[in-house]
């Protein structure tokens, strides 16, 4: 036998998934039930949808194809914007200057909590985000500017370094660890011509 819990007309309305449960949970629109499903006429307050949510998010991700799709998706997503140098900020902080043909992907990966153990090369910044030294409300990403050719883009990288270091005395933070090493035989091509 099906119990309805909202007639027609009746206020207030209550969460249907809690009344199942015994519960009483009377609805309250945008503030612990979505507006957008309280007017279609689905009473689940916030917690109870997510918990649906949760279940359906699970199954949906054990199909092949969804995960292709999603995969396909990410892809093309991360590929809108265009190849550069680009630099995260702390609050206003400049605290690292990099370039990447898919800019959007290194920004996920710069903001990712997600640390692998055992991992002998980790990304600073993740690795700070994971263990509390800094906090993701504060960090912003940001291009500054958009080369296509990966030469280029590198050159370009170095002399945003080198200009940071000029106004500030030093490479930005997360810089300072790889810069001798990996970036300082970069010479500018252009000063010679």
């Amino acid at each position: 036998m099906r119990t309805f819990y909202n007639k027609q007309d009746s206020w207030p309305k209550i969460c249907t998934a809690c009344a199942k449960r015994g519960e009483e949970t009377t609805l309250n629109p945008g503030v612990n039930t979505y507006l957008s499903m309280f007017k279609r006429g689905i009473y689940k307050c916030k917690t109870c949808k997510a918990k649906q949510s949760k279940i359906e998010h699970e199954a949906k991700w054990k199909l092949p194809l969804f995960r292709d799709k999603k995969a396909e998706y990410i892809k093309a997503y991360q590929r809108e914007t265009d190849a550069g140098v680009y630099a995260v900020y702390d609050k206003l902080d400049i605290i690292y200057i990099g370039q990447s043909a898919i800019p959007e992907q290194r920004r996920v990966n710069h903001f990712s909590k997600h640390i692998k153990p055992n991992d002998k090369w980790q990304p600073k910044i993740s690795y700070d985000l994971a263990t509390g030294k800094l906090d993701r409300k504060h960090l912003s990403f940001d291009m500054i500017e958009y080369v296509d050719d990966k030469d280029e883009r590198i050159i370009r990288e170095k002399y945003h370094l080198e200009q940071h270091k000029l106004a500030f005395g030093d490479y930005p933070k997360y810089n300072s660890y790889s810069t001798d090493r990996k970036r300082g035989h970069i010479v500018d091509k252009r000063k010679d011509s």
